[in-house]
């Protein structure tokens, strides 16, 4: 495989969202990632969404990510930190 992505429909939000997007090493930089984002906001606003979202977590270790959800429309619109648990000490 060399991308994917899934779209994750919320009808009553009318809002659509990228999660994972993911493009292989060998197949980076040749327009795939960008093609699936495109095709799938059509799809989605095909299907009532109004909004669309992505996560692109890791930021800012991930700018190349982040200039490809830019180049299709997407703006930053809040940086969180994940957050994680871990076992020891619970």
């Amino acid at each position: 495989m060399a991308a994917s992505t899934t779209i994750w429909l919320d009808k009553a939000n009318k809002t659509a969202e990228f999660e994972p997007v993911g493009t292989h090493r060998d197949y980076r930089r040749l327009g795939l990632a960008r093609a699936m984002l495109l095709h799938g906001m059509h799809l989605a606003r095909a299907a009532g969404a109004t909004h669309m979202t992505v996560a692109c977590l890791g930021a800012p270790g991930h700018s190349q990510a982040r200039g490809l959800y830019y180049s299709v429309g997407f703006r930053e619109l809040v940086r969180d930190a994940p957050l994680i648990k871990t076992t020891a000490g619970s």
